[in-house]
């Protein structure tokens, strides 16, 4: 076998576990949306079931990281961008470390008090850009596989649903500040708005990633 068939066949079986692994960082993130659902209804049936399946997915993103790890490690400097989809698959299990940690704060939160502030329904929406900024991020590595040339295309998507997510942040904190008087719940909601804020952050430099990625195949 030639080495240039035999990288080849190597770089589309690490593509298709860097796939997996946005993949499962995106169910994670759907999860989170079911948790707050959840927690607003008061159904701890759906929260435990949600939690749950958070956690096998953020599970599975650390073994589709370990897989990819693994095998970038076994073809030595085959691959000219090893270090690039290394940061790239780090950067997804730093995403689902922080849905695992915004998950268990969201348990901690008094419902009752965002309720009063109309924060709940805030959060839906943050969640729901969440869940957009995250399908974004995954489009783009996908198109490593198929056709890398319309990458450049996909991160102005995620850059704009980042933007979004921004904009919502700072109102949302605002609200925070004005509406909540309670010391202790004024800062774990700021807590759990900073981390979704990072997860926007974090989904924008793993498309920076992609893009770079892009350029070596």
């Amino acid at each position: 076998m030639y080495t240039g068939e035999a990288e080849m066949q190597a770089r589309r079986k690490i593509l298709a576990v860097l796939q997996d692994e946005g993949r499962r960082v995106l169910d994670a993130g759907r999860e989170l949306a079911n948790i707050h659902s959840a927690l607003v209804l008061g159904d701890q049936a759906e929260v435990s079931r949600a939690t749950d399946s958070l956690h096998l997915a953020i599970n599975d993103v650390e073994a589709f990281r370990r897989a990819l790890s693994r095998q970038l490690a076994e073809l030595g400097s085959m691959m000219i961008n090893r270090e690039d989809l290394l940061r790239a698959a780090y950067t997804i299990e730093e995403v689902a470390n922080y849905l695992e940690s915004i998950a268990f704060r969201m348990t901690q939160l008094r419902y009752q008090t965002l309720k009063k502030t109309g924060l709940v329904d805030d959060l839906v929406v943050l969640l729901d850009l969440v869940v957009n900024v995250l399908s974004r991020m995954n489009e783009t590595i996908r198109t490593l596989q198929f056709n890398s040339s319309k990458v450049n295309e996909l991160i102005q998507l995620v850059e704009r649903a980042e933007h979004e997510m921004d904009e919502k942040y700072r109102s949302c904190s605002a609200k925070a500040m004005k509406e909540i008087d309670d010391f202790k719940d004024l800062i774990l909601v700021k807590d759990v708005l900073e981390r979704i804020e990072t997860v926007a952050d974090l989904a924008l430099e793993c498309a920076d990633l992609v893009m770079i990625i892009s350029l070596g195949l």
